[in-house]
């Protein structure tokens, strides 16, 4: 005996298995034996949509990454913009004026500034107290190649190229082949279609030839034929 509240079967007893039972229904099994055609269009179509969504993609990464940088040569433009509209260095060398002179006119004002001495020692000037020897035309020569190197990395960087990703290449060459088969079977069934009418065509033109106009030759033949069988 089984205590209640206990589900443990008796030790003779066996399990009792589930039944499985399958049911067979003629519209899925006809569906199924005469839709391999209708299964396969439907998963070329999937994986056409497929490749279409994953080149909108891409070629929304290629647009964000060609912004940035487009974003960055900007920012280094307008940073060297602003470096050239700095003051001039001839400013700073003047150390005394001896006459200031202002004109007033309906539209403007000009100024006229009289300047008596100029600093040119300072950096980039010219150097007015300083002898020319080999060595001080190496060291100008230094001081040049490093001028330049400054301005080489002040100016902004040119556009680089155009990101030519390969996975756009890919998968718009992919796309292009399953058009273009899908034309060339196009073409080729109207072709068939044109045969086939060409054929009917000249069939019904033969048989047109055979019952139409004859010759004079088979129109005698058949009038002596008559002919003599009335005789």
């Amino acid at each position: 005996m089984v205590k209640k509240g206990t589900n443990k079967p008796r030790s003779g007893m066996k399990q009792k298995q589930k039944k499985c039972v399958l049911m067979f229904d003629d519209k899925d099994r006809q569906e199924f034996l005469t839709g391999f055609h209708k299964r396969k269009v439907e998963r070329r179509k999937a994986a056409m949509e497929e490749m279409k969504k994953k080149l909108k993609d891409e070629q929304k990464r290629v647009r964000d990454e060609r912004h940035k940088e487009y974003l960055n040569m900007l920012k280094e433009r307008q940073e060297a913009l602003n470096e050239a509209d700095e003051p001039d260095e001839l400013e700073d060398a003047i150390t005394s004026t001896t006459e200031c002179l202002q004109y007033n006119h309906p539209n403007h004002t000009v100024t006229v500034t009289t300047i008596s001495d100029l600093d040119l020692s300072g950096s980039r000037l010219l150097e007015s107290q300083r002898v020319m020897t080999p060595e001080n035309c190496d060291d100008d020569d230094d001081d040049d190649k490093d001028d330049k190197a400054e301005r080489v990395k002040s100016l902004p960087r040119n556009a680089g190229k155009p990101i030519l990703s390969k996975k756009i290449q890919s998968l718009t060459a992919s796309i292009h082949i399953f058009t273009k088969r899908k034309r060339q079977k196009h073409k080729q069934e109207s072709r068939g279609q044109h045969r086939q009418s060409d054929r009917k065509s000249s069939v019904t033109h033969e048989n047109k030839l055979r019952l139409g106009r004859t010759t004079k030759k088979q129109r005698r033949k058949r009038t002596g034929a008559k002919g003599r069988s009335q005789d």
